[in-house]
C-alpha cells in the first residue's frame, strides 16, 4: 500500500475530524455556546439599542424584544411589537472545523491553542447571531425603512453585515486563525511538502549514440592519358653513283 504524504495524511485527519467533530457540537453546542448569546445580548442593547428593549438567553437559545411594531395578517391586523428567537451555536460550528485542523496537525500544544482558538472566535460568532436576529426584524417589516426608523445606507450596511456574518466568517475565520496559530506546521510540513510535488521529477536524458562519420570517399589518381605518339619520319636521297 503506498504510504500517505504529509499533505494527504492531514487532508485525510482533518475530513475525519470535521465530521465527529460536528456530531459532537451539536450535543454540546447549547452550553458551549452560551458565551456568544452573553456577547451577542451586551452588543445589541449597546448598537441597537433604538430597536432592542430586551434580551433573554437560556443554553441553546437568545430572545430579542424589539420596539419595532408591525401591524399585518399575521398579527390580524393589531398593532404588535416584534420579538426574534435564534439559536447562539447557529453560526458557532466553526469551532469544531478549527478544533479539527488543529488536531490533525498534532503539534505540541494543542490544549492552549484550542483554548485561545475558542475564545478568539466568541466575538465573530456573536457577530453573525446578532446580524442574523436583526436581519428578522427588517423582514418582518417587509424592509419598511419608516416603521425601522433607519436611513437606507443603515439597511445597507445590515444586509452586507448578514451576509458576512452567515456566509464568509462562519467557516474562514477558523480556517484563518488555525494558519496563524499553526503557521510553525504550515511552512515546515504541508508548504515542503507542496513543493516537493510540484517540483518536476528528473527524468534522465536518454544517451544518444552517434554513429561514426563516414570514411572519406577514396580518392583514386588517374594518369594523365598521354597524348598521340608522333612520329617524325626522317627521308634521307642519295644521288646515283657515276
Amino acid at each position: 500500500m503506498k504510504r500517505l504524504n504529509p499533505i494527504q495524511r492531514f487532508a485525510l485527519l482533518a475530513f475525519a475530524g470535521i465530521i465527529v467533530l460536528t456530531t459532537l457540537w451539536v450535543q454540546l453546542s447549547p452550553w458551549m455556546g452560551y458565551p456568544v448569546a452573553v456577547i451577542s445580548k451586551e452588543g445589541m442593547q449597546d448598537l441597537a439599542s433604538g430597536w432592542v428593549k430586551q434580551v433573554h438567553i437560556a443554553p441553546g437559545k437568545i430572545e430579542v424584544d424589539t420596539s419595532v411594531g408591525v401591524a399585518n395578517a399575521n398579527t390580524g391586523g393589531r398593532w404588535a411589537e416584534i420579538s426574534v428567537v435564534g439559536d447562539p451555536g447557529r453560526y458557532a460550528y466553526g469551532f469544531p472545523i478549527f478544533l479539527a485542523l488543529l488536531l490533525a496537525a498534532w503539534r505540541k500544544g494543542r490544549v492552549w491553542r484550542a483554548v485561545l482558538g475558542y475564545v478568539i472566535l466568541l466575538p465573530f460568532q456573536a457577530f453573525s447571531i446578532s446580524t442574523s436576529l436583526l436581519m428578522q426584524v427588517v423582514l418582518a417589516t417587509n424592509l419598511d425603512l419608516r416603521l425601522l426608523k433607519i436611513s437606507q445606507t443603515q439597511l445597507d450596511l445590515l444586509a452586507y453585515g448578514y451576509q458576512l456574518g452567515s456566509l464568509v466568517l462562519p467557516t474562514l475565520v477558523p480556517f484563518l486563525l488555525w494558519l496563524w496559530l499553526d503557521r510553525q506546521f504550515v511552512n515546515e510540513v504541508l508548504v515542503e511538502a507542496w513543493k516537493k510535488n510540484i517540483q518536476p521529477k528528473l527524468v534522465p536524458r536518454p544517451t544518444v549514440v552517434r554513429p561514426p562519420p563516414p570514411p572519406p570517399p577514396e580518392q583514386v589518381i588517374r594518369p594523365a592519358e598521354s597524348g598521340p605518339e608522333i612520329s617524325h619520319e626522317i627521308s634521307i636521297t642519295l644521288p646515283p653513283r657515276k
